[in-house]
């Protein structure tokens, strides 16, 4: 997990209202999805995102654009954690733990318990950057000062 920690603190945690936005040619938001991520691939920002997130990611597209689609999407993930331009990071049975007791312990932010997990990962390896299209996010800001929400128009 040490390289996981060290590559965090430069990186852009993804969620899946990104990548969603990003493979969904039919959101209004597209556009400004692809154009952020080759931007932000420009820049050399490396990626982070969760497994739960792959998997939402991955129903969503297979539910909404049939199964090629979310396989299509797999394999370019694949591809992007061999190139070195992504980390998953996989799940932990303590953080599930503590993304209940964040919702419970948060109820003005109304999170779900992926919203409570992706905001636990951001906190653990101090990731100061958060791609979404989610804006709720923009609560966690409250306890997490240094969280930059990436676009900032949400």
């Amino acid at each position: 997990m040490e390289t996981v920690n060290t590559l965090a603190q430069q990186a852009v945690f993804v969620d899946d209202s990104a990548l969603i936005t990003f493979m969904d040619p039919d959101n209004p938001h597209y556009a400004k999805a692809r154009s952020f991520f080759i931007d932000l691939d420009d820049l050399d920002r490396h990626f982070v995102t969760t497994n739960y997130v792959l998997f939402a990611t991955h129903q969503w597209l297979r539910d909404r654009h049939g199964y090629a689609h979310a396989e299509f999407f797999l394999d370019t993930i694949d591809k992007s954690v061999e190139q070195g331009r992504l980390t998953v990071i996989p799940g932990h049975s303590e953080w599930e733990k503590e993304a209940k007791e964040f919702v419970t312990k948060h109820p003005d932010f109304r999170f779900s318990l992926a919203e409570a997990m992706c905001s636990i990962v951001l906190m653990r390896f101090q990731i100061s950057r958060m791609f979404t299209f989610n804006p709720n996010y923009v609560m966690l800001q409250m306890i997490y000062p240094d969280l930059k929400i990436i676009p900032s128009s949400i």
